[in-house]
């Protein structure tokens, strides 16, 4: 008798259109909001003069999560490459973990006292969802891993997703609409990813019971 090969997992299309979506919405952000990087003239260099020493590790530390965050949900990769996966793995968490500390100190002592409550609970939920991940991780138990990962991800873009309507000229007509929408992508961080990757499973029929 042969032996029975398993079928292979079904491909998630909704991660790979996700992640095309979010590059896309990496190229508006960048387009719109970080020019001042290669500018030296403009004017948000004004707003961030007094902490840009702090900006500077905390934006490198946020880049470096991004960059690294899509790896962690390739299967081919980390199959390919486990022990490259788990050393970008604890530079992911590593970086997270810098970034969203920063982001407290910079949140109290350099923002409008509007953004500090959602700052803090978007810092909040970045930092606890990479520990989890973490923890997870250690104790091998990999479903619960990945989804941690996943919610850690989806903060990691609130940067990106926070500036990509800029590029269409939207214009918050003050700090509490601004606010408003960074509480909706806190709400998204959590969820979105969960749909992601349970999308297969959302959509697969029940299976028919067998007849005794």
């Amino acid at each position: 008798m042969g032996v029975a090969v398993g079928a292979a997992p079904s491909r998630n299309y909704a991660k790979w259109a996700l992640v095309a979506v979010m590059t896309v919405m990496v190229v508006l952000a960048i387009t719109a909001d970080e020019r001042f990087l290669i500018d030296f003239t403009d004017g948000e260099w004004k707003h961030i003069a007094a902490f840009k020493w702090w900006l500077l590790p905390h934006g490198l530390a946020g880049a470096t999560a991004l960059f690294l965050g899509p790896f962690q949900f390739s299967q081919s990769f980390r199959t390919k490459h486990i022990a490259l996966h788990r050393l970008m793995g604890r530079v992911y968490i590593g970086a997270i973990v810098v970034a969203s500390l920063l982001s407290f100190y910079i949140t109290f002592y350099f923002e409008p006292r509007e953004f500090q409550l959602e700052i803090w609970a978007q810092g909040g939920g970045w930092f606890l969802s990479a520990m989890l991940a973490f923890v997870y991780a250690v104790k091998r138990n990999i479903p619960l891993h990945r989804q941690w990962v996943a919610r850690s991800y989806g903060f990691t873009f609130i940067f990106i997703a926070a500036r990509a309507p800029d590029f269409f000229g939207v214009h918050w007509k003050n700090h509490a609409d601004f606010v408003d929408f960074l509480w909706m992508l806190v709400f998204l961080a959590l969820v979105v990813p969960d749909i992601v990757l349970q999308w297969n499973d959302l959509w697969r029929r029940r299976a028919k019971p067998r007849a005794a």
